[in-house]
This record gives C-alpha cells, sequence and structure tokens, in this order.
C-alpha cells in the first residue's frame, strides 16, 4: 500500500469540506437580501407638485416621475465613461408624447439642494446633455403654493 494513500485521502477530505463551505457562504449571501421596501417614490414636495402638474398637463402627456436620464438619453459612444455620467442620474419628471411616448420635456424641482455647488455642477450637466439631444428642460423652484397659469407658460410647447 503507499503511504501517500491516507495524505491524499486526507487532502481530498478537506478539498470537499471547503468547496462545501464556499458553497454554503454563496447560499446564504444569496438569502442574506438587505433591502426594504421605499414608502414614497418622491418627496412630498415632489408629490405636491406632480398634483399641480396633473391639473395643468391634464391628458396632453403622460407624465413620469423620476426617470433615469439614461432612458431617455443614450450614447453613441461605447466607452463607459460616458455612459457612467448619465447612468446613475435622474429626473424628476418628464412629460412624454401621449402617442408614441418620446420624451417632450424635462422638468426639475429645484429645491434648497440646488444651491450647493456640486449639485449646480450636476444640474449644468444634465442641462447640456439635453440640450444637445434636443429634449427642453425646465427648473421650477419649490413652492408651497404654485400658479396654474405661470405652470403653464413655462411648459408650454415652443
Amino acid at each position: 500500500m503507499n503511504t501517500n494513500t491516507p495524505i491524499i485521502s486526507i487532502l481530498l477530505l478537506l478539498f470537499i469540506i471547503f468547496l462545501a463551505k464556499i458553497s454554503q457562504i454563496k447560499f446564504k449571501r444569496k438569502l442574506n437580501l438587505p433591502y426594504c421596501k421605499k414608502e414614497h417614490l418622491m418627496t412630498e414636495a415632489e408629490r405636491e407638485f406632480f398634483k399641480v402638474l396633473k391639473e395643468v398637463i391634464r391628458d396632453k402627456s403622460y407624465i413620469v416621475p423620476q426617470v433615469q436620464l439614461s432612458k431617455i438619453v443614450g450614447s453613441k459612444s461605447w466607452e463607459y465613461a460616458y455612459r457612467n455620467k448619465i447612468d446613475r442620474k435622474s429626473v424628476d419628471f418628464v412629460l412624454f408624447n401621449n402617442e408614441y411616448f418620446t420624451p417632450q420635456l424635462v422638468i426639475e424641482l429645484d429645491d434648497k439642494s440646488h444651491l450647493r455647488e456640486d449639485r449646480q455642477a450636476r444640474d449644468n450637466f444634465v442641462d447640456e446633455v439635453l440640450s444637445k439631444v434636443g429634449i427642453k428642460i425646465v427648473h421650477i423652484k419649490t413652492s408651497h403654493r404654485y400658479n396654474l397659469d405661470e405652470i403653464s407658460k413655462l411648459i408650454k410647447p415652443n
């Protein structure tokens, strides 16, 4: 009998135990999903503005809140750097054409956070991208009360 047989058997057994442990860890990771349901898609200010917007728009367009920029803007470049710049950005509201569901107008509801330097840089980038692709963007300051006529004038097509 070969004297290495018990050592090989022990190593094989340890390897099998190691593989079982790895599988167990991967299984536990799949079960441990640290997610929870968000209670609201929009902030309270956005929900209040949405009500006003619905009243102004009526059935002329679809209003979709919290749209990822990458859902309405694409990149002609295959470079990830260009796609990454739009992937994690969202806009507050997009008005879509009823017939073809094409984006017509982006509305950003600007609260105090838009006064921050980093937020202004982000807003400038988004404004430039939307201008480049031909989608109009309107910035509206958050308010406790909105004038329907003023909102209507701001969002009407050119």
